[in-house]
């Protein structure tokens, strides 16, 4: 460990854990998304004490024990929801004495016992929708005396007394929302909520709204939207005298019942869907006249006519009106004239087909007008001209093909248009000349295909232009001519093919650009004549993501004129080649990503000099691409880089010199790799899991790779690894010792091997001389029983192929049979393209069948070849008499010399040299051997 850490004095430390990371922008938020967490305890008992904010969304967590989180005093915000958490248990939030906020939505708590928040004295916030809570111990909430906001929505509870009952007590609650539970009535003995100025109940099953028993003097925000209510006390509202929002909306109110003598302040009014309602206007404007103060009304979907619209103003001085999803049709006449202080007025989705300049005239003061997802396919000329002071126009989701410039006659004012999702096929410079101050134009969605030359040459104040899922694939010279104001624009998800030189003149202030996931391409990495950023000297952000065939090859210049690009995103193209210096010009970039990239079928190459210019780089991102190896001085002149990110790649080893030179790492991704355990990385895991300097996330869960799921890379024993003194004293002694002993074996020995050393140069030279013109593919067949593989491979295989010279080849069942074929076919054809046979005789291979076959075979080679090619060894001494059972092994022995396998060890030399000596007739030519292996 020191020898390691002597080695390494150049590099940063990292840490990291299992479960968790550390966010790479804030190190005080940590991040357990979806890590299947069910050890809550074991997941975080890690984690730094100066953690301010946890989240431990989606995992599998079932209870929460007492002290939890007692090492995590400094949280402020804790989140655990969509989990499968059932108990918490008391003290389970002891020492979380800073936390604001805590969120357990989505869980399966079906009680809040007493005391479970003990400790939470600064919580402000507390949510706990999504559950399947059905009672409130009355002492639930004490401990929460700083609470303000409560959300229990989407719960089981169905007793309003006893929410009440609970949180009475919480004198800062200031939000409280019950929205679909089964709360049927809200009948309770006298109460009082001093501080509560929102309570929701919308979605409930009240069917008579009374709240004469519980005093809220305070409340300003009531929804009871989406309940049953068809009756209201005539004194419910006397306790809520400040109210000054009051949603009514999905209910079936009687109209009669709702009187304003207790809402005198009330200024925001939702009666929308109230089945009541309609053919009872005469009322409802009674209603809407004892409201002095009423100025926003909302009345989606209540079957309002054109007509209804002139009553409605009779009796109200709004100064926002929401008429959504009416019935209008056609605004043609003087709905509007007596709203004259009307400021923002909402018609989506009221199937207009025709809106006339009459209907706005006397609205001299409406800033906002939203007439999206209508059925208005034209506007007439000067249709909005009365509108002098609109800032904001929404025309979205109509059917309107083509623009007429003179419809926005007046509009000096107008700052915001929207033309979402429309069917226009065309723009040119005229199409908002009346717009001289608009400041952002959105055309997303539209049918667009060519941008002609000035089409935007009018809105020299635009900043926000959209241009996004279009059809665009032709940018004339001169398209942005006048927008030298513009600082976002938007190209994404169009078929743009190529940049040209003169695309994007005129954009001089120009911060962001989009043109993600069009068809940008290229063919080769030739220099550009201009390239097409040239002129954006104020360009920050470029994406050219996801180009539909990738990006292709890169030419060489294609970024220059970018030196204040701050972030380029090139990821998820399918392929990119980045094997220049493309990269140069970007000196001062900030964030790189080049994720879900590759080069062709192999993974993602980079130039070995790629980033040598980028040293302000902080965030580089090559996520998922494949790569498994890349030159070790590629990222050597990224001093700056703080963010590295190389998640879900091949990579299996980290040399030690890849991260020397990046001393302001401070975050590390290698998470999702192939790391192996093995010496190569165990510098790796002793810098990863050293002193918090720089964050490898995750590290904790990181597999070795080949060794199973259970082996992990933090606990790979790299004790073998280091090689320190003591144990290069050790290798020098022991091989003076076996240097000293194996001469004196040597010297003893020399008689044997001086022999040995004859038989050698015998079956040497007589393989050199003896060759027929007759060639093999094995010098030696070799026949053996299974119970004699272990010697075929230890003893006979190491002395015949690799203790030579010379070295024979030879053919072996298990290794060098083709695969598929019959097995008497590839008996039959390794003897026949084998010199010699090797049988390898012992009493198991008597007993085997087909060693006996494989005799016989061997022995036809006399009849058709007229010379004996086998050779027999035996291993151990077998009787004359065992051998009278098999007649040509028997003629074989009496007939030929045969070799014994010795018991004197130091017979051993002379045996394998008499082998070599009967094989050595002739050897096989180095250009015919064919090897087939099966494992």
């Amino acid at each position: 460990m020191m020898l390691i850490g002597f080695m390494l004095p150049c590099l940063c430390e990292a840490y990291g854990f299992r479960k968790c990371a550390q966010y790479e922008y804030n190190l005080s938020h940590v991040i357990c998304i979806r890590k299947n967490i069910v050890n809550l305890i074991k997941a975080i008992e890690d984690l730094p004490r100066s953690t301010t904010h946890l989240n431990l969304t989606q995992n599998e967590i079932k209870q929460l024990l007492p002290a939890s989180f007692v090492n995590l005093s400094a949280l402020v915000d804790l989140r655990i929801q969509w989990n499968k958490i059932s108990n918490i248990s008391e003290g389970t939030f002891s020492g979380l004495g800073n936390l604001s906020l805590l969120n357990l939505v989505e869980n399966h708590i079906t009680r809040l016992n007493s005391s479970i928040f003990k400790g939470l004295v600064n919580l402000q916030t507390l949510l706990l929708n999504h559950n399947k809570i059905t009672h409130i111990d009355k002492s639930a909430f004490e401990p929460l005396v700083n609470l303000q906001y409560l959300d229990m929505s989407r719960n089981f509870m169905k007793n309003f007394s006893n929410v009440i009952e609970s949180v009475k007590c919480l004198r800062q609650l200031l939000v409280l929302k019950l929205a679909n539970n089964s709360i049927s009535s809200i009948n309770l003995s006298p109460q009082t909520i001093d501080s509560l100025q929102t309570l929701s109940l919308q979605g409930n099953h009240l069917t008579r709204l009374d709240f004469t028993n519980l005093s809220l003097p305070n409340l300003t925000v009531l929804d009871v939207s989406r309940n049953k209510i068809k009756d209201i006390n005539s004194s419910t509202f006397q306790n809520l005298l400040n109210l000054i929002s009051l949603n009514l909306s999905g209910n079936s109110l009687r109209i009669s019942h709702l009187q304003g003598k207790y809402l005198q302040n009330l200024t925001v009014l939702d009666v929308s869907n109230v089945t009541q309602i309609k053919g009872q206007l005469d009322k409802l404007c009674t209603f809407f006249l004892s409201l002095p103060n009423l100025k926003y009304l909302i009345m989606k979907k209540n079957h309002i006519i054109p007509v209804n619209i002139e009553q409605i103003a009779n009796c109200t001085q709004l100064l926002s009106f929401d008429l959504s999803e009416n019935s209008l049709t056609e605004l043609t006449g003087n709905e509007f004239d007596l709203m004259t202080s009307l400021n923002n007025l909402t018609l989506k989705s009221c199937d207009l087909l025709v809106i006339s300049n009459s209907t706005w005239k006397t609205l001299k003061n409406l800033t906002s007008l939203d007439v999206s997802t209508n059925k208005i396919r034209s506007l007439a000329s000067y249709t909005l001209t009365p509108l002098k002071k609109l800032q904001y126009l929404d025309l979205s989701q109509n059917p309107l093909t083509e623009i007429n410039n003179l419809s926005f006659f007046g509009l000096h004012d107008l700052k915001h248009l929207k033309l979402i999702g429309c069917w226009i096929t065309a723009v040119d410079k005229y199409s908002f000349a009346q717009l001289p101050n608009l400041e952002e134009l959105n055309l997303s969605g539209n049918n667009i295909r060519k941008l002609k030359r000035r089409s935007f040459y009018f809105v020299t104040n635009l900043k926000v232009l959209t241009l996004s899922l279009n059809r665009i694939s032709t940018v004339y010279r001169d398209a942005f001519v006048g927008l030298g104001r513009l600082q976002k624009l938007d190209l994404a998800f169009n078929i743009l093919f190529t940049l040209s030189d003169t695309m994007f003149y005129g954009l001089q202030a120009l911060e962001s650009l989009y043109l993600s996931y069009n068809k940008i391409s290229y063919e080769s990495t030739k220099k550009l004549r201009i390239p097409p950023f040239y002129h954006l000297r104020s360009l920050k952000y470029l994406n050219l993501e996801g180009q539909f065939h990738g990006l292709q090859v890169i030419p060489i210049n294609f970024f220059q004129g970018l030196h204040n690009l701050q972030e380029l995103q090139l990821g998820k193209n399918e392929m990119v080649f980045l094997d220049h210096l493309q990269l140069d010009p970007l000196v001062n970039l900030n964030v790189l990503d080049i994720s879900g990239t590759r080069a062709g079928n192999r993974g993602l190459y980079l130039n070995a000099s790629l980033f040598r210019k980028l040293t302000q780089l902080q965030t580089l991102r090559l996520e998922s691409n494949y790569m498994d190896t890349f030159p070790v001085d590629l990222f050597s002149s990224l001093e700056s880089l703080q963010i590295f990110s190389l998640r879900f790649n091949n990579i299996k080893n980290i040399s030690k010199d890849f991260l020397k030179n990046l001393k302001s790492l401070k975050f590390f991704d290698m998470y999702g790799n192939k790391l192996t355990c093995s010496c190569d990385n165990a510098w790796f895991k002793n810098w990863s899991v050293s002193n918090p300097a720089v964050q490898v996330p995750f590290l904790g869960s990181y597999h070795c790779s080949g060794q199973g799921s259970n082996a992990w890379f933090v606990d790979f024993d790299e004790s073998l690894c280091n090689v320190g003194i003591e144990k290069t004293c050790f290798i020098w002694s022991f091989s003076l010792v076996l240097f000293t002993i194996v001469s004196s074996l040597v010297y003893a020995k020399l008689t044997w091997f001086l022999r040995y050393s004859c038989y050698i140069f015998k079956s040497w030279f007589l393989s050199k001389w003896k060759r027929t013109e007759m060639e093999y593919t094995y010098d030696a067949f070799v026949s053996f029983t299974s119970s004699d593989e272990n010697w075929v491979y230890q003893e006979l295989v190491p002395a015949l192929e690799q203790n030579g010279p010379p070295n024979f080849k030879l053919c072996l069942h298990h290794r060098d049979f083709e695969l598929g074929l019959d097995i008497f076919e590839n008996i039959q054809s390794s003897i026949n393209n084998s010199r010699k046979t090797l049988c390898i005789i012992s009493n198991d291979y008597l007993r085997s069948e087909w060693c006996r076959m494989e005799v016989q075979l061997a022995s036809l080679r006399l009849f058709y070849n007229n010379h004996d090619a086998v050779i027999l060894i035996f291993l151990e001494a077998i009787p004359d008499y065992r051998l009278s059972a098999y007649q040509k092994l028997r003629k074989l022995v009496k007939k030929q010399t045969f070799i014994s396998w010795p018991e004197d060890p130091n017979e051993k030399q002379l045996f394998w040299a008499r082998v070599r000596n009967a094989i050595a007739q002739k050897t096989v030519n180095e250009p015919n051997l064919k090897l087939n292996i099966a494992e």
